[in-house]
This record gives structure tokens, C-alpha cells and sequence, in this order.
């Protein structure tokens, strides 16, 4: 019988360490009670970032920032940061005999252009959700952006300040909100476009969401004006100011 205890008392210890292992493995949460610096997950140098008082972050298993709300105006990575254009920000700079916190006295301030290496500057008091790698999967930028879309292809979209701005793994936008009228091409344009004068081109409104597949083509946003395009095969007319779903089998309205 004494085999037997044994390896019941081993299954019993195997299942437990299971139990643990899966416990302590999943993401926690904690409510800050001051702003406090913390690491983000992925980081590789021993940079913290401030998260703000009296808001919750998710962590990983290691203790690292998973998500949670900037504490003041910050510069990071995001995860398509190879895609980023405006590679320089503008930064302030004063030059004079005295200078407190609150006044300054002669003197001049300069702004001056310095490299963001593919940083974006993200806004206080919202919340950025950091990949396995450190970089930004979404949050609100606090800067006009512009970005590359579609790999191996020519085109940039510039996506509006305060809005926010999310990115698939491959470092593809997923989604954004226009800084102004931009043309791009629906999902189905191949099929479905009418008028191929514009080479299937679309131009949707500026200030509207637009949501992109990893190739960069749109799946849903509002348009600029009335468009002729086909919806499983027949020619429909699509309204302007309105959000507009395609698919490769065609489009329809969905605001």
C-alpha cells in the first residue's frame, strides 16, 4: 500500500505547484497612492516611467507595467516606431540671467528641433498599453503623427493630436483618427471600385476614425463626399459624413 500513498502524494503536490504556477503567471493590478515611477514590460535599460496617483496599472508576472496612465506628458516607442516619420520634436529652451519655475526674468525662450529617435510623445492622464517588447500597442498621442502604411509601399497618414492611436504586432496602424482629408484605398477596391480614374483611391474626412487592416487598407471610416461602389455586385451610391463598413464583397453604412 505504501506505493500507492507515495504517488497519491505526489499527484497531490504536482497538481498543487500547477495551481500556484497558474496564480502567481497571471496579470495583477494595484491602485497607486502617489504618482509613482515604474518599469513598463519589455524594457531593457533601467528607464522608469511615472504613472499617475489614484489610477490602476495592470502588471505582468515580473512586476512590470502591462498598461496604465501617464502622470504627465511622455515619449515612447511605438510598436510601428519604424514607421514614424516626424522623427524630430520641438522642445523649449530659455537663454537669460534668471529663471525661476514661475517667472522668468529677461531673457528669451527658443524652441529647438531635436531628434525623438521614432518616439511619440503620449498625453498625460490617459492610459498607453505596452507590448512584450516596450513599445506602445495604444494610447493617446499628445502630437500631430505621421505614419507609413502599407508595408513595402510608398504612403504616410497623418493622424491627429489628442486622439488615440492603436497598432497591430506587425507595427501596422489599426486604428486612428484623421488630421485631415487623406486618400487611401478600401478594402475591395479591386472589385468593387467604379470609377478608376482616381486609381480606386477614396478620400475620407478629415477629424473621423479610420480603422486599417495590417496592409493599410480601410476598413470602416467616414467619407468626404458621395461614392459610387459596388455591394455584392450591384452599383449603390454611399453617403457622404457617414461611416462606411467595406469588406471585399462591398459596402455598407453603419453610422
Amino acid at each position: 500500500m505504501q506505493p500507492k500513498n507515495v504517488l497519491s502524494k505526489a499527484a497531490v503536490i504536482i497538481s498543487l505547484c500547477a495551481f500556484c504556477g497558474s496564480v502567481f503567471a497571471a496579470p495583477v493590478s494595484k491602485t497607486l497612492t502617489k504618482n509613482e515611477e515604474l518599469y513598463p514590460q519589455g524594457w531593457s535599460v533601467g528607464e522608469q516611467v511615472k504613472f499617475k496617483k489614484g489610477t490602476i496599472v495592470s502588471l505582468n508576472e515580473k512586476g512590470a507595467v502591462v498598461t496604465g496612465v501617464l502622470a504627465s506628458d511622455t515619449y515612447l516607442r511605438p510598436q510601428g516606431w519604424e514607421r514614424v516619420i516626424n522623427d524630430y520634436s520641438l522642445v523649449s529652451s530659455y537663454a537669460g540671467s534668471f529663471f525661476s519655475p514661475h517667472w522668468i526674468h529677461g531673457g528669451t525662450i527658443y524652441n529647438m528641433a531635436v531628434p525623438s529617435y521614432g518616439h511619440i510623445r503620449y498625453q498625460d492622464g490617459t492610459s498607453v498599453t505596452f507590448s512584450e517588447q516596450g513599445t506602445v500597442l495604444s494610447g493617446i498621442i499628445a502630437e500631430e503623427t505621421t505614419v507609413g502604411i502599407g508595408e513595402g509601399q510608398y504612403g504616410f497618414v497623418v493622424f491627429r493630436k489628442d486622439s488615440e492611436l492603436h497598432f497591430y504586432e506587425n507595427g501596422a496602424v489599426k486604428t486612428g483618427t484623421l488630421s485631415e482629408d487623406t486618400k487611401l484605398h478600401p478594402v475591395g477596391w479591386q472589385n468593387n471600385a467604379i470609377d478608376m480614374e482616381n486609381a480606386g483611391f477614396v478620400e475620407f474626412k478629415a477629424k473621423s476614425v479610420v480603422n486599417l487592416t495590417p496592409t493599410g487598407e480601410v476598413t470602416s471610416c467616414k467619407l468626404k463626399t458621395t461614392l459610387k461602389w459596388k455591394n455584392e455586385g450591384q452599383e449603390i451610391e454611399l453617403p457622404a459624413d457617414k461611416v462606411i463598413n467595406f469588406t471585399e464583397q462591398g459596402a455598407t453604412v453603419t453610422e
